[in-house]
């Protein structure tokens, strides 16, 4: 595995704290990106890796569908005869189900433009998934069965981004294995503050016995009441403690967040990031300071790895000063 690559586990054992929203919303605006931000489009490919496949609900996909997913992948035999393009569901067909599902919640409305993607690859989960952690037990190698899998194709994606289970199980033991990076979302509830110890503990560990490359990428506050005093001292709490680590940018808890996956679509397609859609604009806002970090990151590694939409519209044949024009 590249050791510079952008590989981000979206990570906490407590459940509720809009993790998945997080990986979600930061996945689809890296590869959508924003001129107006600074953020060019990328291709990124979207894990979910969670039983719940709440993930894969967020873009309308029926987890009741017959379709391979992660729990098939991670099943196969680790021979080197994977092909984990296979396993993924592309722009075309995540922008099909999205607009299905919202359709059929708002059959009065008319789908909005904006509600499509086009860099962004999604390997769904249902729950066969919850049955992973016992088979997996008996398995060799099972720490590291998604850093297998995703070796031949890490290359094919600027970034990579997972959406783990809440819990520090095997699955996000899988994840943390196969990251270089990660992203913490805390909610901002005192009982949040109490786990962030045991979770830093066992990123540790990790560190120590399976991934020496991971490294944690920031801390994102969420679910964040601006009226609340206590949302603003588990704020200032996380604040003191992490430093530069965690984000300036706040999520707030917002029904626009909330009720994005009933229309099944990010709030960051749904909406556009303005005043008056302060969710959306908040996202937006946690992918700016993202993309900003992963060019600091590599920076300081010494690493300008090529733009994977760039080599591509360049094998096509597209003319280079268009890409020229899309990056600026």
């Amino acid at each position: 595995m590249d050791p510079y690559k952008t590989i981000i586990s979206c990570t906490n054992q407590k459940g509720g704290c809009a993790k998945t929203t997080t990986a979600v919303n930061l996945a689809t605006s890296l590869a959508e990106g924003n001129p107006s931000m600074g953020i060019p489009p990328a291709k990124v490919l979207l894990i979910d890796l969670d039983p719940q496949g709440n993930a894969s609900t967020s873009f309308g996909v029926d987890k009741r569908l017959d379709v391979p997913t992660v729990y098939d992948l991670l099943m196969q035999p680790s021979d080197g005869t994977l092909n984990v393009h296979d396993y993924l569901i592309g722009p075309d067909i995540l922008t099909d189900e999205m607009q299905r599902a919202f359709k059929n919640m708002n059959q009065d409305s008319r789908i909005p433009p904006r509600l499509k993607v086009e860099n962004l690859y999604l390997l769904p989960s249902n729950i066969r998934l919850s049955g992973a952690e016992i088979e997996l037990a008996t398995k060799l190698g099972r720490e590291t069965r998604l850093r297998e899998a995703l070796a031949p194709v890490m290359d094919d994606f600027d970034h990579i981004i997972i959406d783990t289970p809440p819990s520090l199980g095997l699955l996000t033991i899988n994840a943390l294995a196969a990251s270089n990076w990660i992203l913490v979302p805390v909610q901002a509830e005192y009982y949040a503050l109490e786990g962030m110890s045991q979770l830093m503990n066992s990123i540790r560990l990790i560190q120590k016995r399976v991934n020496n490359h991971l490294k944690l990428f920031g801390i994102a506050v969420t679910m964040y009441t601006p009226q609340s005093k206590l949302s603003a001292f588990v704020e200032g709490e996380v604040r003191k403690h992490f430093g530069e680590d965690v984000f300036q940018t706040v999520i707030p808890r917002l029904m626009s967040i909330a009720e994005a996956p009933k229309d099944g679509a990010p709030v960051v397609l749904l909406k556009k990031p303005t005043k008056r859609n302060k969710g959306s604009k908040q996202y937006w806002g946690l992918a700016k300071e993202a993309h900003q970090r992963i060019l600091a990151r590599r920076a300081e590694y010494g690493v300008n790895p090529e733009s994977v939409l760039r080599r591509e519209a360049i094998e096509r044949g597209d003319p280079e000063h268009i890409w020229d024009d899309i990056e600026d």
